[in-house]
C-alpha cells in the first residue's frame, strides 16, 4: 500500500511538468491550430454542456491534466520496475 501511495504522489508531482511538455509540443499545437484537436474534443464539450470558450477551455485543461497524470503514473511505474530490476540484478551478482 505504501508503494502505491508513493507512486501516486510521485505521479502527482510529475503531472505539471508533463502537462507543460505536452503544451509546448509543436505537434500538439499544430493539431489544435488546424482544427483536428478541437474536433476530437467536441464530443466531450457536448457531453459536459460546455458554453463558449471558457467552458471549452476548462474542459480541455481538465482533460489534458488527466492525460498528463496518467502518463506520469505510467512513467513512475516503469521507473519503479527498472529500479527494482536493477536492484535484483545487483543482489544476484553478489549472492
Amino acid at each position: 500500500m505504501k508503494k502505491v501511495l508513493l507512486s501516486f504522489v510521485a505521479a502527482l508531482v510529475l503531472t505539471l511538468p508533463v502537462y507543460i511538455g505536452i503544451g509546448k509540443n509543436e505537434w500538439v499545437n499544430d493539431w489544435f491550430i488546424n482544427g483536428a484537436g478541437w474536433d476530437m474534443f467536441t464530443p466531450l464539450f457536448r457531453l459536459c454542456n460546455a458554453v463558449g470558450i471558457t467552458g471549452d477551455g476548462g474542459i480541455l485543461i481538465t482533460a489534458m491534466l488527466t492525460i498528463s497524470f496518467l502518463i506520469s503514473f505510467v512513467l513512475v511505474l516503469v521507473a519503479s520496475a527498472v529500479v527494482r530490476r536493477a536492484k535484483l540484478r545487483v543482489s544476484t551478482r553478489r549472492g
